[in-house]
C-alpha cells in the first residue's frame, strides 16, 4: 500500500487479473469438434480417413465464404472425393451435428451442402408420410 498526494491509501499489491480467453482458430476448431462429437471419442473410421494428418484449416476454414474460403472448401472436397470412409464420416457428422453448429467439411460436403441435404431429407420424409397417410386412408 502507498499513500497518494491527497492522503488517500492506494493498494499497490498485485491483484490477480482474469485473462480473457481468446477464441483462436485452434480453440474454435476444438469447440466445433466438441459440439459435433459431443465429447465422444473420435470414431474408429477416423484413422482411415484421407484427411488424417492434413491441416484442419483446410476442412475448417475461418471463413467459408469469399475466394479464400471457397478455395479451401473445394480443396477439402477433393480430398474427401477419394476417401475410403467418406460415407461413414458424413453419416457420423449428420447424426451428431446441431443445425446451429454446422461448420466445416465432412464427408465431402460443406455446411451449406449439408443444410441442403437435411432440407431434402426432411422434404422427402414429409412426402413419404403424406403418401403413407393417403394410401392408408384409401385402402
Amino acid at each position: 500500500m502507498s499513500t497518494t498526494s491527497h492522503g488517500r491509501t492506494r493498494i499497490t499489491a498485485a491483484t490477480p487479473t482474469r485473462t480473457a480467453r481468446r477464441l483462436t482458430r485452434e480453440r474454435l476448431r476444438l469447440l466445433v469438434r466438441d459440439l459435433v462429437l459431443d465429447g465422444d471419442p473420435v470414431p474408429d473410421w477416423h484413422e482411415h480417413a484421407a484427411c488424417a494428418g492434413l491441416s484442419e484449416e483446410l476442412f475448417f476454414p475461418v471463413a467459408e465464404t469469399g475466394d479464400a474460403g471457397t478455395a479451401l472448401i473445394e480443396q477439402a472436397k477433393a480430398v474427401c472425393a477419394g476417401c475410403p470412409v467418406r460415407t461413414a464420416c458424413l453419416a457420423d457428422a449428420m447424426s451428431r451435428e446441431s443445425p446451429s453448429a454446422r461448420y466445416g467439411v465432412y464427408g465431402g460436403l460443406s455446411a451449406g451442402d449439408r443444410n441442403r441435404l437435411y432440407a431434402d431429407l426432411r422434404a422427402h420424409a414429409i412426402a413419404s408420410d403424406d403418401q403413407a397417410a393417403t394410401s392408408g386412408a384409401v385402402a
